[in-house]
């Protein structure tokens, strides 16, 4: 019988910082904010936000540090550092993301062909300098989510499971971003935004639990942020945006039932 999430000592560890690094920076920058006494693109304001940003790497490393006895920190940079994978990951990881962005503008367009003229994808070759940038955007935070969530929770209550109860706990991580002018998440929907982020837990949750890869994770949740900024996204505004956020949770879904308690087996080079 598996065991309830809370035995796991190094998640609620985890959760704690996080929570607290993050939203100790950004709910601080939604007040300076709203008081004028900070915009996007001045000092303190980044400063606050990179830092919020990085309060899952940081949560992770600190949880890691005081649960040492469990596991040590060394094991941990192993699956940070696990690059020797089948090279047919990495394709999953770069090129899942992608994939499922124009399945959904395909059907998109099926249902609705004047969307076309709505669209605005960036050329192809902008996609290597997105991807670095959301490797910090974004990609970091896999340390924590997957790296220490996943792997905890997964050992307690499967794999799958963990996934779905990772991604509320996720979404509600991001939530002083709503509250924060200057960022795409200021004033959006916050239920669509679950609904996404819920996929998004499934594919990575499904990743992580077939390569035990820190590092595929960063670069398959680089790699989602970088299609958004490439504007493979269904434009808002047409009454179309549930798809993209429905296929990913269906395709994580699908990818779990057929087969996601095989976890990393055959996945890593011998």
């Amino acid at each position: 019988m598996a065991e309830a999430f809370p035995s796991s000592r190094r998640a609620l560890i985890y959760l704690a910082l996080a929570f607290a690094i993050t939203w100790m920076a950004w709910w601080s920058l939604v007040g300076l904010a709203r008081d004028h006494h900070a915009a996007y693109g001045e000092s303190v304001y980044m400063t606050l936000y990179v830092l919020g940003g990085l309060g899952p790497t940081l949560a992770a490393y600190g949880a890691v540090w005081l649960t040492r006895s469990q596991a040590p920190v060394r094991e941990f940079n192993r699956r940070v550092l696990r690059w020797r994978v089948r090279p047919g990951w990495y394709l999953v990881a770069l090129g899942l993301p992608a994939l499922l962005g124009f399945v959904a503008i395909g059907i998109a367009l099926a249902l609705r062909p004047a969307l076309t003229g709505a669209l605005a994808i960036r050329p192809w070759y902008q996609f290597p300098l997105l991807l670095a940038m959301m490797l910090v955007g974004g990609g970091l935070e896999e340390f924590g989510w997957r790296g220490v969530m996943q792997e905890e929770w997964g050992v307690a209550m499967g794999q799958g499971r963990a996934a779905l109860l990772i991604g509320p706990v996720w979404a509600l991580w991001h939530l002083p971003l709503f509250f924060l002018p200057g960022v795409a998440q200021f004033h959006a929907h916050f239920p669509l935004f679950l609904l996404g982020i819920m996929g998004n837990a499934l594919l990575l949750g499904w990743l992580y639990s077939r390569t035990r890869s820190i590092l595929l994770c960063v670069l398959m949740h680089a790699a989602a942020n970088a299609i958004t900024a490439m504007g493979i996204v269904i434009p808002s505004g047409h009454g179309l945006s549930l798809i993209g956020p429905c296929l990913n949770l269906g395709v994580g879904a699908l990818l779990f039932l057929s087969g996601g308690r095989h976890v990393a087996a055959g996945a890593v080079d011998g």
